[in-house]
């Protein structure tokens, strides 16, 4: 929930947030930017999350991140300049780098087989439902004001409180000795590469779906608060769904069908010329983004060794949240040159292609996890 608080809470309030700083000729790109950067720093200091909690232990850790993330998250409630709440945001970004590399790497070390496999799927699920918690009340606090869904991040304490009162440290047998000997699996590359398109494509969503609906429909931030979360509650649904699919689906064909809808969707979207017209491309999208994550997961965790398993996820969210922050660089470009409809009919076809190199490359298997 941490992970998905840091971007997801604050999306419906963007356009409210350009406006109070309209006197800024670069308001428009440095807010999305505040809605973004946590991914770079996430990018640059995950990998060391990993190799801290290999070398020193999960726990103590990940409650330095908690309350980091705390501290830095609430911050836009008080700093008064773009370039102040960006810096906060930055940190903000390294306590989820340290937040969601820890997280993943003790539901391996908790569990094994198909247990893992069920508890990764339910673990994507929550992620994605509270993204439909987040986003709503994160619009009904912007229509009060913009500052004010910066308050969520706060609910971090008393996580770091359930951390403290309810987990306990693995146990970790002599692994310092091993960890020289030990290197990322070559084929985690080939997941990293993936996820990061992945998280560029899913990101326009949070970013510029709610520009768009400004642009064809006269609606409050609440709704576009909800319409951007009904895709995450899809994607939930979809993710509690990921230990059955598995059990019929390899990884490569369920990376397939997860560009496949996102592409559908965002052909939907990019006809919409209302606000109810775009929710149902929000849906189908929905449907495949919320298969990513658990898919790429298992991937990791299943290969990686204990001994190196922190460093392995923690590439894997250096290369999603970089995804994050790339996200609006790759596509605004795209969007000034055209328009945001004509974007989403661009970036549609760009991911059946991707779609149909998954499938095609379906009988190169990741023989290893299955």
């Amino acid at each position: 929930m941490m992970t998905v608080m840091a971007g997801a809470t604050i999306a419906p309030s963007l356009p409210e947030m350009t406006k109070a700083f309209a006197n800024n000729p670069n308001a428009e790109v440095l807010v999305k930017l505040v809605l973004t950067i946590p991914g770079l720093f996430i990018a640059i200091t995950a990998p060391l999350s990993g190799w801290i909690i290999d070398r020193y232990g999960r726990l103590k850790f990940l409650v330095s991140m908690l309350f980091l993330y705390a501290i830095a998250g609430s911050s836009g409630l008080y700093l008064n300049t773009l370039i102040e709440i960006i810096i906060g945001r930055a940190f903000l970004g390294i306590a989820v780098g340290g937040i969601m590399t820890t997280a993943i790497t003790l539901i391996g070390d908790y569990y094994d087989g198909e247990e893992r496999q069920q508890f990764l799927g339910t673990q994507a699920a929550i992620m994605a439902l509270s993204g439909t918690v987040f986003i709503s009340g994160g619009g009904f606090l912007a229509d009060i004001g913009w500052r004010y869904p910066f308050l969520i991040y706060l609910l971090a304490a008393l996580a770091a409180l359930m951390v403290i009162l309810i987990l306990n440290e693995p146990k970790r047998e002599k692994l310092e000795q091993k960890q020289e000997k030990i290197t990322i699996p070559k084929l985690a590359w080939t997941i990293y590469t993936i996820a990061f398109l992945g998280m560029v494509t899913f990101y326009v969503i949070p970013v510029q779906v709610p520009f768009l609906i400004a642009e064809i429909s006269d609606v409050g931030n609440t709704e576009t608060g909800l319409a951007i979360s009904l895709a995450m509650l899809i994607g939930g649904i979809t993710s509690f769904q990921f230990p059955k699919l598995k059990r019929r689906l390899t990884h490569y064909q369920l990376y397939g069908v997860t560009f496949l809808f996102m592409g559908i969707g965002y052909g939907l979207i990019s006809q919409a010329n209302s606000y109810w017209m775009v929710i149902p491309g929000l849906m189908v999208s929905g449907l495949g983004a919320g298969l990513l994550m658990p898919n790429s997961n298992l991937c990791l965790v299943t290969m990686a060794s204990p001994e190196v398993r922190g460093r392995v996820l923690g590439f894997l969210s250096s290369f999603i949240f970089i995804g994050q922050f790339a996200s609006p660089l790759f596509f605004q470009p795209v969007v000034n040159a055209t328009s945001i409809k004509t974007s989403f009919l661009v970036l549609a076809i760009a991911l059946v292609f991707f779609s149909l190199i998954a499938l095609i490359r379906n009988r190169r298997l990741f023989i290893k996890t299955n």
